[in-house]
């Protein structure tokens, strides 16, 4: 059996870029790989499982391979280290490593608009890659400013659209995203703006608003007072059930990240992708998002809208809710579309990559 080693200096936050990280490792167990990932022990590993619903116990760890992935190490101990594996996933942390397995492939979840360390050397580990992997076009035409364009992949997060169903809807306005999110603001106040607008003209309906939390309480509290006196909710650090449920129940989905943001000078602010997105689309749910990044190439003609602000996101909203049966076309198309980015899409195209 072929071996394959995977590294994310990442893992422990747990978000949808690592849930990214390890259906791939899924994916090559599928391809017949062992496969090991370069972490200090397995309690991201456990939580991960009941965070995203996904059987790791196949997965091994190595915390030896943690401490020479995650350290500056002599060329040659890379070289003896790194050889014996038959393909290495790794993911940049801005940055290129040398890697010397037979499969050398580099994932890049955000699009740094410069790569760090000396572009000479930089050039000399790329004849080293095979191939660099993006989450999306928006950060492959970011990166490739700087990188070969022929050694391109694009790898479409997985989505588990089998997983959501659809069930009972409520006059429910979801929108899933971390509250202190560490590489670009999600934007949540802006959400509530947009609600504020839409509450105006209509009445009866309710915005949650579900993330994950590590404690930055002032934020929250900047979000609750600015939310007094309208139907929203808080949902902190939620299980994938309570989403799934949520998704399940909702209408609306809204996301405002990269609002303000001129993606061509700031692209690591926008949404580098839009999994949540797809999430609520699968689940029925029509999705209206801020006009940036990678949300761009999820949604198209008829299965959601694409805003520039929060007054055309309460519009467009508000004039669905006045139109039943263009509403329900719409859900149906955000279904369908949903397929696009489904596991199985995913890992058919691991097999191209390989």
């Amino acid at each position: 059996m072929k071996k394959a080693l995977i590294f994310d200096p990442y893992l422990d936050t747990l978000g949808g870029g690592e849930r990214y990280v390890l259906t791939f490792a899924l994916g090559l167990i599928k391809n017949n790989y062992a496969v090991t990932l370069a972490w200090p022990d397995r309690k991201e590993l456990d939580l991960a499982q009941t965070r995203f619903g996904l059987d790791l116990s196949p997965v091994a760890i190595d915390s030896e391979a943690y401490g020479l992935c995650s350290q500056k190490t002599a060329y040659a101990e890379r070289l003896k280290f790194t050889k014996d594996y038959d393909l290495i996933f790794w993911v940049s942390d801005g940055s290129l490593p040398f890697l010397f397995s037979k499969n050398n492939l580099i994932h890049l979840q955000v699009p740094f608009k410069k790569l760090g360390g000396n572009s000479t050397i930089n050039n000399l580990k790329t004849v080293f890659i095979k191939k660099f992997v993006y989450n999306s076009n928006f950060t492959r035409n970011v990166l490739e400013k700087n990188l070969q364009k022929d050694k391109g992949f694009v790898l479409y997060p997985p989505i588990d659209t089998n997983g959501f169903v659809p069930g009972k809807k409520e006059n429910i306005i979801l929108s899933v995203a971390r509250f202190d999110s560490p590489s670009h603001s999600k934007r949540q106040d802006i959400l509530v703006e947009a609600f504020r607008a839409l509450s105006e003209k209509v009445k009866g309906y309710t915005l949650v608003l579900a993330g994950g939390l590590k404690g930055d309480e002032i934020l929250m509290q900047k979000l609750r007072t600015s939310a007094k006196g309208l139907a929203v909710e808080f949902l902190i650090n939620p299980d994938f059930n309570e989403l799934k449920k949520l998704y399940s129940q909702a209408k609306f989905f809204w996301h405002a990240a990269g609002f303000g943001i001129n993606e061509q000078t700031d692209p690591e602010k926008v949404e580098h992708f839009g999994m949540t997105t797809v999430e609520a689309m699968a689940s029925d749910c029509i999705p209206v998002v801020i006009n940036k990044g990678g949300q761009k190439e999820i949604i198209t003609a008829g299965t959601g809208y694409l805003v520039e602000d929060s007054d055309e996101m309460a519009e467009k909203t508000f004039e669905l809710i006045g139109n039943p049966k263009a509403l329900t076309k719409m859900s149906k198309a955000a279904i369908d579309r949903s397929q696009f980015f489904s596991m199985g899409n995913f890992f058919e195209k691991i097999k191209l990559l390989l």
